[in-house]
């Protein structure tokens, strides 16, 4: 695996990958890449006289709108087949967040950054960040004990594509079940999953008595 700098000029968008960014997401990924600079670097590959991004896509966008001209790019050589697979895998492998770990570290956030500037960087709604990161210690000691359960629990992942208004009400029902979700006995150790699903619940309770 070599690591080298390129031009951006010598860059090129991967037009198969189908991973994307709306432009408000795309102005928040702006905002830490000129905050804290290029963290991680590119993956490319050699193709026709240039280098077609395999990892990378979004954030070549925002560092030509930067001007940046170089970047540190990991470069492989690989075919077709084989830089389609690592392309998706890079995509779609990662973990999830422990919820009262992640109240913990946002509340550390908030006490030194002001939440505008958090905001401008993270995916969160300022409703979403505010009911994140006022969970508290008893949240926090349930979810490390969830999380232990988590690991013997088999739970299937849902993913949905949301306009950012549709986000926004999920996110504020979901946010107004989560009491309910912590006082509530179930296998789901995750938080906000159990908090949708007792939403679903009382959705489909509601309508099965206006039907009658």
């Amino acid at each position: 695996m070599e690591v080298t700098n390129l031009s951006l000029e010598m860059l090129r968008e991967a037009a198969w990958n189908p991973n994307q960014l709306d432009e408000k997401m795309l102005g928040k990924l702006k905002q830490g890449i000129t905050r804290y600079g290029l963290v991680e670097n590119l993956v490319v590959r050699p193709q026709d006289g240039y280098f077609e991004v395999l990892s990378g896509n979004q954030r070549l966008k925002v560092l030509a709108e930067l001007g940046i001209e170089t970047v540190p790019c990991i470069v492989l050589e690989l075919n077709d087949a084989e830089a389609r697979l690592l392309t998706q895998a890079l995509n779609h492998i990662h973990g999830v967040d422990d919820l009262g770990l992640r109240a913990q570290l946002l509340r550390e956030v908030l006490s030194q950054i002001k939440q505008e500037e958090v905001l401008l960087i993270l995916p969160e709604t300022s409703g979403n960040l505010t009911s994140l990161a006022s969970i508290g210690q008893e949240d926090i000691s349930r979810q490390l004990q969830n999380w232990q359960q988590s690991r013997l629990t088999k739970l299937s992942h849902l993913k949905f594509q949301l306009t950012d208004n549709q986000k926004i009400v999920v996110e504020k029902a979901i946010t107004c079940f989560l009491p309910s979700a912590r006082e509530n006995k179930s296998d789901n150790p995750t938080l906000r999953g159990q908090a949708l699903y007792l939403l679903c619940q009382s959705y489909l309770r509601k309508e099965c008595e206006y039907g009658k």
